[in-house]
């Protein structure tokens, strides 16, 4: 055993046992944040085919696709915003294709 660096292998050992413990936790987190965000969009999905708030279906149409920022997205909830009543703009979504199909 050398007089320098005798506990480094323990200390190093110590030390990959806290990064795994504390990317476990971070796991947790990441798990209890999406199952709350999965729930919460259940929930407003209830209320939307429920109609139980006034004007929410108007706006959830008139206002989605605008929040959503990439094009996959909005394309995904096309479907969803016409189906609350929404239009959608095919002609900005036919540029928008061709822009991102140039990269």
């Amino acid at each position: 055993m050398s007089l320098l660096g005798g506990n480094d292998l323990k200390e190093q050992q110590n030390i990959n046992a806290l990064e795994l413990k504390i990317n476990k936790e971070k796991q947790k987190l990441d798990k209890k944040l999406t199952r709350k965000k999965i729930l919460l969009g259940a929930f407003f999905v209830d209320v939307l085919e429920k109609n139980a708030v006034d004007g929410l279906k108007e706006y959830t149409a008139d206002n989605l696709l605008s929040f959503l920022t990439r094009q996959t997205d909005k394309d995904l909830m096309a479907d969803l915003v016409k189906g609350l009543g929404g239009k959608i703009d095919v002609e900005s979504n036919k540029e928008a294709v061709a822009i991102t199909d140039k990269f």
